[in-house]
């Protein structure tokens, strides 16, 4: 066997399934109970550690196996070399049991046969190390209750019969940090914790990457760790970096894309398209609807080819639905991309993503305020299907992480105007999930975004429109005066445009952060042209609004029966148009009022109308905690408890 890495850190518990494997196989007494051999098969990514842990386990466990030992590298992963064809190998093993040279079989079956009959009666432990296929392995697995072979692969080699398979992720935080602490030293590594916490963030926690990283730190130990970080942040040359001697992360990647490249299979073509084109689209990961605009392709093919992107280890996917490429690999793909995929499909796949998101984020957040009216836009693409406020729900928390990373691609620079619109597109409908979440700094970001974005392209109704989002964002952080300064400058938009539907909106926005704010007649003077103007647009959700701000300013005026008629009349108009969401604030501050005046049956009766329907999907989950915290005076002056939850 090669000697044991003295650098080898963690993977403690698939070490001990492996002693527990064979621990069994070396059991004498194993072979009165007619166990078949032991065998684990270790799969995973390259560069992932399989190699490191079948020979680190085999070395502990080496003496259980008091007949020998047998090692082969096969090949199987590594660039410059053809995979070893089994015949060849018996003929080693053979060898190394004693057979003289010329009475090894030329045949492999024949070979094998042999191989099993000597092995039958020994206690041998046998590494296979980078298989290639199942093909290649099955015969050189040894025959006997005291024997045990461990093989390694990037691709899950489920066809191998009894063999237990052990899937290799990267390393956790901690067991990262240790790795580079036996590679560096850990004096050097202790004193730079946030620099070596960031180099094994930037390595993605790949053993192998992790292991050059600090090969060149060893090499170097005039460098303090925060410059290598520096080196490895730029995203573009993170690859060149990640290389020492005859180490390089991007020749492990290699050896499983050429294999797509050159291959065969009529599958493969789509299947090294898909790995190329994944690198376009940002985000944690991508669904299989959202794969399938991105490659143009129909979903079952999408499927089948990312599916053989799994096999090989060059994509995870938990659950056949949705698929995650790790970091560096990542990086990789975009290299291939940028050779091999002309820039004019880089961008049309993008936009093809984007449009899905787009689309499935408009119409989800439609299903959960279906009074919400939405524009069409001209070649808009189809939407993943979406049933009911439930479904409407999950898909956006599921892909909220996407759609910011999405959101931000589309805000670079460099993109083309079609891509940035279906950013600015994305940013608003986000808007409606977020702000009823209380998402402030996801909001404030994408708006922010947006804002640039529609400066660059000179759109001031985008511009307009992401003010008033970013407003939003503002407002939950109750920070009312930039509340006010984005608010005006979108109202000096709309009005150059003459767009009422944005001034209403924006003028209402304003008069309830003047009232924030303590001014109160400034905000009356606000909401009475926007109620002009939504009257005279026969515009009742505007008026309903309006209404409501009318009233809190009366109400800081201390004038709180007028204040309860523009509620009362807020809340009529509210039930008219069958607004949820408004009924549930005109109920709110009509027994805020009540309690104010101390009226508190009252003001617990609309309180206890109000708390159902913050309850209900996609209302404003933070109005269900201040409605509580209003109903609490009620409860103690009339001594008894709270309405139902």
């Amino acid at each position: 066997m090669p000697p044991a890495s003295p650098t080898f850190t963690g993977r403690h518990g698939e070490v001990a399934v492996i002693q527990a494997l064979m621990d069994a196989a070396g059991d004498p007494e194993a072979g009165e109970s007619g166990r078949s051999v032991m065998l684990a098969a270790i799969d995973g990514t390259g560069g992932v550690g399989k190699s490191a842990l079948a020979i680190h386990a085999a070395h502990r466990l080496a003496d259980r196996f008091p007949d020998g030992q047998l090692y082969v590298d096969l090949y199987g992963a590594t660039a410059g070399q053809s995979a070893l064809d089994p015949g060849e190998v018996l003929g080693r093993f053979l060898r190394a049991l004693g057979v003289d040279g010329s009475s090894v079989p030329g045949d492999t079956d024949e070979a094998s046969a042999q191989f099993r009959s000597l092995a039958a009666g020994r206690r041998l432990l046998v590494i296979l190390d980078n298989a290639a296929s199942v093909d290649q392995v099955r015969p050189l697995i040894p025959a006997g209750p005291g024997c045990a072979a461990l093989v390694t692969s990037r691709e899950m080699l489920t066809t191998l019969e009894g063999a237990t398979h052990l899937h290799l992720d990267v390393l956790p935080q901690d067991q990262a940090v240790a790795l580079l602490e036996r590679v560096v030293g850990a004096e050097r590594v202790r004193a730079e914790p946030a620099e070596a916490a960031e180099i094994t963030r930037l390595c993605g926690g790949l053993p192998l990457a992790l292991r050059i990283a600090g090969a060149r730190l060893a090499a170097r130990p005039a460098w303090p760790l925060h410059t290598l970080v520096a080196k490895l942040t730029d995203a573009r040359g993170r690859l060149d970096e990640l290389r020492f001697g005859d180490l390089a992360v991007r020749i492990s990647f290699q050896v499983s894309y050429e294999a797509f490249r050159l291959g065969r299979r009529s599958d493969d073509l789509d299947a090294v398209r898909a790995f190329r084109l994944l690198s376009v689209v940002h985000g944690h990961d991508v669904s299989l609807p959202v794969a399938a605009a991105l490659l143009d392709l129909p979903a079952d093919r999408t499927e089948n080819a990312l599916e053989r992107l799994v096999d090989a280890q060059l994509l995870e996917s938990r659950d056949s639905v949705r698929y995650h490429m790790h970091d560096l690999l990542r990086l990789f793909a975009s290299e291939q991309a940028e050779q091999e995929e002309p820039e004019a499909e880089r961008s049309a796949a993008l936009e093809r993503a984007l449009s899905r998101y787009a689309a499935t984020a408009q119409q989800a957040v439609t299903l959960l305020d279906p009074l919400r009216p939405w524009p069409r836009h001209p070649g808009e693409g189809p939407a993943v299907p979406l049933t009911g406020q439930d479904e409407a729900e999950s898909w956006l928390k599921t892909e909220l992480p996407n759609l910011l990373a999405a959101v931000a691609h589309a805000a670079e620079p460099a993109q083309p105007e079609a891509i940035a619109r279906l950013g600015l597109r994305l940013a608003r409908a986000l808007q409606w999930f977020l702000f009823p979440r209380a998402h402030a700094q996801d909001l404030q970001t994408v708006n922010e975004l947006a804002v640039a974005t529609a400066r660059r392209l000179g759109d001031p109704e985008s511009e307009a429109w992401a003010l008033d989002g970013l407003s939003a964002a503002y407002w939950l952080q109750h920070s009312y005066d930039e509340v006010r300064v984005a608010l005006e400058s979108a109202l000096e938009i709309w009005r150059e445009l003459g767009h009422r539907e944005g001034e209403l909106r924006s003028a209402c926005n304003l008069a309830d952060a003047l009232c924030e704010l303590g001014l109160f007649e400034e905000a009356i003077t606000v909401q009475e042209r926007q109620l002009a103007l939504a009257r005279e647009a026969g515009d009742l959700p505007a008026e309903v609004i309006g209404l409501g701000n009318l009233g809190r300013a009366h109400r800081g005026m201390g004038r709180p029966e007028d204040a309860l008629t523009c509620f009362k009349e807020s809340l009529e108009y509210a039930r008219r148009t069958g607004n949820i969401h408004h009924e549930g604030f005109a109920l709110y501050e009509i027994g805020i009022t009540y309690m104010e005046q101390g009226r508190f049956v009252e003001g617990r009766s609309h309180m206890d109308q109000a708390l159902p329907v913050w309850q209900r999907p996609g209302t404003y989950e933070s109005w269900r905690g201040h409605t509580w915290s209003g109903l609490f005076p009620a409860c103690m002056t009339l001594q008894i408890g709270p309405g139902p939850r």
